[in-house]
């Protein structure tokens, strides 16, 4: 038996209104209707009595209300029994994310299935990207939101690229959209790699060009990063996930932007399910930006 029929016909019954039946689940009046029209017709018996003032029960209706009650509460029993054996009702995921990045929905997605899952605890820590890795690696993570360079051994879902940044006095801010690869030649370079990746794909991207770097600071946080810029040490390469809208973006060979990857670690080993929704939706919602 539907429980959403089963449903409909106790609420009709409780609120001698289809109006106020659908009210109180927040659906349309039709949908009631057409609910209790399908049992109606799946028992071939007429439940309700309609009338222009009220909604009363049939004989029959009266009769088996009490058991469709105890058969919607039988229901509700096996279904919280088998949320809760699968770690769907109560449990704890332990959630990673990269120290200062700003990466675009993640707060409406933790908000929401926090909302959604009340049991569940959602215990999140904030490391720089190969602090969580390790924490991947050793099991003291169930999930780590980071921003890397190259493969992984880790189970990896890529969400999204992350340019890179150039933010500097002369010349990424004289008005220019974009600041080709070549001019980091000129230039004493600050690079913000808490293992991200940043250095390797300045690297790489040198290679392909043949041409040399200097980088006088590869620094693991984005605030001793930000105080050496200030002192005007060099220019600042980063990921566009720490820029916070500053800078413009670094172009490489045939218009190709050098990039790090915004992405989840997680173990190899199957998670409960609860860890597996969290994941689906940091996926759906990340990367769909």
């Amino acid at each position: 038996m539907d429980m959403s029929k089963l449903e409909a016909f106790i609420l009709v019954a409780e609120e001698e209104s289809f109006s106020a039946a659908a009210d109180r689940i927040g659906t349309a009046q039709s949908t009631i209707s057409s609910r209790i029209k399908e049992l109606e017709t799946a028992l071939g018996h007429r439940l309700l009595l309609r009338s222009t003032r009220r909604v009363s029960l049939s004989p029959v209706g009266a009769a088996v209300l009490p058991a469709a009650r105890t058969a919607l509460s039988s229901l509700d029993a096996i279904r919280q029994v088998v949320d809760d054996l699968a770690g769907v009702r109560h449990g704890r995921i332990r959630l990673g994310i990269i120290a200062e990045a700003t990466v675009p929905g993640l707060s409406r997605i933790l908000a929401d299935f926090a909302s959604d899952f009340p049991g569940i605890d959602l215990v999140i820590t904030s490391q720089s990207s190969d602090a969580l890795e390790r924490a991947i690696a050793d099991g003291s993570l169930d999930i780590a939101l980071v921003v890397r360079f190259g493969t992984t051994s880790l189970r990896w879902e890529r969400l999204l690229h992350d340019p890179l940044i150039v933010v500097g006095d002369s010349p990424p801010q004289n008005g220019e959209s974009a600041i080709s690869f070549s001019k980091l030649h000129e230039a004493r370079l600050i690079v913000l790699d808490g293992g991200v990746g940043v250095r390797q794909a300045l690297e790489t991207e040198a290679r392909r060009a043949g041409i040399s770097l200097n980088i006088v600071a590869q620094v693991a946080t984005p605030a001793i990063a930000e105080e050496l810029y200030a002192r005007s040490i060099g220019w600042l390469v980063l990921p566009d996930s720490f820029a916070q809208g500053r800078g413009v973006p670094l172009v490489g060979e045939h218009g190709i932007e050098p990039q790090v990857d915004v992405g989840l670690v997680t173990g190899p080993d199957l998670h409960a399910p609860a860890t597996e929704i969290l994941v689906t939706r940091l996926i759906e919602g990340i990367g769909n930006h």
